[in-house]
């Protein structure tokens, strides 16, 4: 999340010195950040997908293990509570709070544009 936020500050700096390269950038900078968001849902929905395997894992063990019979429901939820899972559940909080980050990044991006213009005209009130 760091990164982010210090990668998404530099492509965030505009003065009247790089107004120009800011807005020719602009668009590659919005598919930049898309990419990200885009990739940080596809890793926590692998983090959801391989959690599922795991409880499906260590749910079985639970049972073959036990030394008394276990319904299936119990095993599986002393699973959601093994080291394994606690750790997987971490890793999906920290990518929604990436993912939530990253989607106010794509509307500030998105009317960053705005933004430009204004500081333009701006720039050019003050000269005329």
């Amino acid at each position: 999340m760091e990164r982010y936020i210090e990668e998404i500050k530099q492509d965030l700096i505009v003065n009247d010195f790089n107004i120009k390269e800011v807005q020719l950038r602009l668009p590659a900078r919005k598919h930049f950040w898309v990419a990200r968001l885009i990739d940080a849902k596809i890793k926590r929905n692998n983090l959801l997908r391989d959690k599922k395997n795991l409880k499906k894992d260590i749910s079985k063990r639970i049972v073959e293990l036990s030394p008394i019979k276990m319904t299936s429901v119990a095993a599986e939820i002393a699973a959601e509570s093994s080291k394994e899972v606690e750790e997987i559940n971490d890793q999906i909080k920290e990518y929604d709070y990436i993912i939530e980050y990253l989607e106010k990044v794509e509307k500030i991006f998105a009317s960053m544009h705005w933004e430009i213009r204004n500081i333009i005209q701006i720039n050019q009130s003050e000269q005329a």
